[in-house]
């Protein structure tokens, strides 16, 4: 696994979000972060005046940027050394400006100072690279279940997983490492969309509602609806939260044999996206006859659509499908239950460990299959650059 390098370069980087009139924090961290402090930065009115050689961990100095020192030399700055162990850790606070932060950044750069994004300042300075991913991650939550799931990796549950699987390997045990990783494992399709949800497309027929239900789902007029066939004939996507998971609906152009032109571009596009999805509800009218799916695949859902409306003679749901009206909104509780039970049949317990970024998952599914074979050496291997790309 890689840890901070004491020795490594020393790096800068903006931790707040950009905003004109805020207040901005800078990031300084590594070996020569106090160095380059003293260089740029004059504490007090008078510029003449220099940092001690040694300062007390959490001291703070209100000053300026020294004359000659980038675009904005006389700013007034507040820095503090937030931490001076394992190696220098300095926070500088100034004017939010964009312009302002990118002319202190780069007057950082000029003192041999490695310019780089916040996530790669945690990552690569973080005692433990698993808590910077984590963070990263963590901002990117879109909805208070996937964010406490990335609360408790930020905590360390998948480091201390990786942990008990890096011993196993050390002591040749490589049975108890598969199974720690077939543990993690179980969780990887949770894993793979806590920042990026799920993939849901929502095809059928013409006019049999399927624009409706996705309006009705997302709560608000997302899908031109008309009685027209081939009104959608593009992808139209709205990203909802149901029971707390991240879903993409995508809306699909209506499937049928004689469509040309457009229309058989948007078709073509929608078998595509329904084979590239997590699931596909196919939508059936009950009061047509049904138009099944053209193609066959295991992602495919039914969905009874306008049961507000008689049912037309012989019309028989298919096992499972769950009936909707998306017009009264009768049935949308018992969609969004199924949903949930289709995409997340085994949600995690609260604690558990479980990779939580596409990579992760991708390298634990490698290991796993490394251990399954009994080849340490490589698991190992793979175990030791685990965070390498960030993750």
């Amino acid at each position: 696994m890689t840890a901070p390098d004491p020795a490594g370069p020393t790096r800068a980087a903006c931790l707040t979000p950009p905003g004109t009139g805020a207040i901005a924090t800078l990031g300084l961290r590594g070996p020569e972060a106090w160095n380059v402090l003293r260089e740029v930065f004059a504490p007090g009115e008078g510029t003449g005046k220099q940092l001690p050689v040694e300062a007390a961990q959490g001291r703070v100095w209100f000053g300026r940027i020294r004359q000659g020192q980038g675009d904005f030399p006389g700013a007034e700055i507040v820095a503090t050394l937030v931490r001076q162990t394992p190696q220098p850790w300095v926070e500088i606070h100034c004017h939010g400006g964009r312009e302002v932060v990118h002319s202190l950044l780069e007057m950082l750069g000029t003192q041999g100072v490695h310019v780089c994004s916040w996530q790669e300042l945690e990552l690569r300075t973080a005692a433990d690279p698993g808590r910077a991913t984590a963070l990263a991650a963590l901002v990117e939550a879109r909805t208070t279940r996937t964010a406490a799931i990335l609360l408790e990796q930020y905590h360390g549950a998948f480091s201390r997983a990786l942990a008990d699987i890096r011993t196993a390997l050390q002591e040749s045990n490589c049975a108890r490492a598969e199974v720690i990783l077939r543990d993690l494992l179980r969780y990887s399709s949770v894993g793979r969309h806590l920042t990026a949800g799920w993939q849901v497309v929502v095809a059928g027929a013409p006019n049999v509602g399927k624009s409706s239900l996705v309006n009705a789902l997302a709560g608000h007029e997302r899908s031109v609806v008309a009685c027209t066939p081939g009104t959608t004939r593009d992808i139209v996507t709205t990203t909802i939260a149901v029971d707390g998971w991240l879903v993409e609906l995508a809306d699909t152009a209506g499937l049928r044999e004689e469509a040309v032109g457009l229309e058989l571009m948007g078709r073509e596009r929608a078998y595509q996206t329904a084979e590239e999805a997590d699931l596909c509800l196919w939508v059936l009218d009950c009061t047509a006859q049904p138009v099944w799916p053209g193609f066959s695949s295991r992602k495919v859902r039914y969905v009874i659509n306008k049961i507000d409306l008689p049912a037309a003679g012989g019309f028989t749901a298919p096992p499972g499908a769950v009936s909707v009206s998306a017009k009264t909104g009768a049935g949308l509780a018992n969609l969004c239950k199924a949903l949930t039970d289709w995409l997340v049949p085994l949600p995690p317990p609260e604690g558990t460990a479980l990779p939580f970024t596409p990579s992760l998952c991708s390298k634990v599914e490698e290991m796993h299959g490394y251990c399954s074979a009994g080849h340490m050496a490589e698991a190992s291997r793979v175990l030791e650059s685990l965070w390498d790309e960030g993750g």
